[in-house]
């Protein structure tokens, strides 16, 4: 298995204020004495963790990592106490492609009268396996509860476990988490609409993005599985063309219990639970960007675009960026996210979310020719020049048009002046003709036979 959970113990004897660190390459879970303290959540940020093992012939500019800082205070008893982190997957292995062991370190500040204590993650520290055995970001996650004991409580035994092994540090630099991040936005009712030869299927009334909590009732060593889809058929059951393989999973312990996905979302209505289990609700999860605006008119069209609106850009902010779909690619695309920043800021105070996405884009651009990749956080992706690249240029004007501040404007000039230099050199009788070399290029379609334009 390649996703863990790693164990660690700290004592203190007074303290006023207990502030948590976690530095996260992986979505992670934390646990302080068996309470889970972003039991919905999907952290850290996305972003160019660092240098990636992609071959490419950029170099890209900045790579950075973002660390969420929590106050435990009221979590935390005098004596001995427990952490454990339940951490894996999430952009980190995604983006690098890499499905291997994820890193974490913790650092806890426990202020009181006669300074500060300070307890940082090391070698003492116990590993053991997750109850994750199969996982793609982008479409699955099943896992295996049997013989799976509760290791976040503090009375489990952790002696058969190894220790954490140190490794490098990365070359990144490590900044504070002042984007929205996603949290839990509301739970909705489910009905059931149909029975099918393996299963049931169930509605929550809207398409979105989270995922289903089930009512566990299947006996030890009975699988359960769950497949989610966009759209039914005419017979209520989930329509294939727009299920994406999103599926969840899991092994039955033999314990009544909820459970739900930890280290992936999906984007669904409708979902078929095969197996011993019953719908407890869905939860939607997407980033906390708050409406700055009011719409409503005589229109119930009109008035409709607006809500949906809303609703489809809440359901692409996730992890920090825009993405251009949340559930196939959700990715931080430069073309899909430029071309809607004025409306989303027009609707949206999303001055903090923006500002961040933009140092994202900065931080792909190539350092030699200036190029800004198609996806910021960088994943290697198709796109095309100006379409994409030009964001640029286009997120840091919307966010001084919107929210009046030049400064944006002057902290990434030079990236701007950067890229038109690139765009000049790619350019032949002011039209840019080509893009990265060798990469298929999404661009104009139509454009014109320069060898008749002398």
């Amino acid at each position: 298995r390649s996703f863990s959970v790693l164990r660690g113990e700290f004592t203190v004897e007074s303290f006023e204020k207990v502030k948590l660190n976690i530095l996260g390459l992986g979505f992670f879970k934390c646990y302080i004495n068996g309470r889970c303290i972003n039991p919905d959540t999907f952290l850290p940020l996305s972003s160019d963790f660092e240098s990636t093992c992609d071959p490419v012939d950029e170099v890209i500019s900045g790579h950075r990592v973002y660390v969420p800082q929590f106050d435990i205070t009221d979590l935390v008893k005098e004596g001995r106490n427990v952490i454990a982190l339940h951490y894996g997957g999430g952009w980190y292995t995604y983006r690098n492609r890499v499905f291997g062991l994820p890193k974490a370190i913790y650092c806890i500040e426990a202020e009181g009268k006669n300074g500060t204590q300070y307890f940082v993650s090391d070698e003492n520290c116990r590993i053991g396996e997750s109850s994750v055995c199969l996982y793609n970001f982008t479409w699955e996650e099943h896992h295996d509860f049997t013989d799976y004991e509760d290791c976040f409580a503090p009375g489990f035994d952790d002696s058969s476990w190894g220790n954490a092994v140190c490794t490098e540090a990365l070359e990144t630099e490590y900044c504070v988490t002042d984007c929205p991040t996603d949290k839990l936005i509301e739970t909705l009712p489910c009905r059931k609409i149909s029975e099918t030869a393996v299963g049931t299927v169930y509605d929550c009334g809207v398409n979105t993005t989270g995922y289903p909590v089930l009512r566990v009732s299947a006996k030890k060593g009975e699988k359960v599985i769950v497949n989610m889809s966009e759209e039914s058929l005419a017979d209520k059951t989930l329509d294939p063309m727009h299920f994406h393989g999103q599926q969840f999973s899991f092994i039955s312990d033999g314990r009544e219990t909820l459970v739900q996905p930890e280290f992936t979302w999906f984007g669904f209505r409708y979902f078929e639970i095969i197996g011993n289990a019953e719908p407890e609700c869905v939860k939607v999860i997407y980033a906390d960007v708050p409406v700055s605006s009011t719409f409503e008119c005589d229109n119930e069209t009109v008035n409709w675009i607006y809500k949906t609106f809303i609703h489809t850009m809440h359901c692409n902010m996730h992890t920090g960026h825009p993405s251009d779909c949340p559930h196939l690619e959700r990715r931080g695309y430069t073309g899909d996210g430029q071309l809607t920043c004025n409306a989303v800021m027009t609707v949206f105070d999303a001055k903090a979310f923006y500002e961040k996405w933009m140092q994202d884009i900065a931080d792909c651009q190539d350092v030699l020719s200036g190029h800004i990749q198609y996806t910021a956080p960088y994943v290697r992706s198709g796109g095309g020049p100006g379409g994409w690249g030009c964001a640029i240029v286009e997120v840091p004007y919307q966010l001084y048009k919107h929210y009046g501040d030049k400064k944006i404007l002057e902290k990434y000039y030079g990236n701007m002046r950067r890229y038109i230099d690139y765009l000049e050199a790619h350019s032949e009788y002011g039209v840019v003709t080509s893009d990265k070399k060798g990469e298929w290029c999404l661009g104009d379609w139509c454009g014109p036979n320069l060898s008749l334009i002398h």
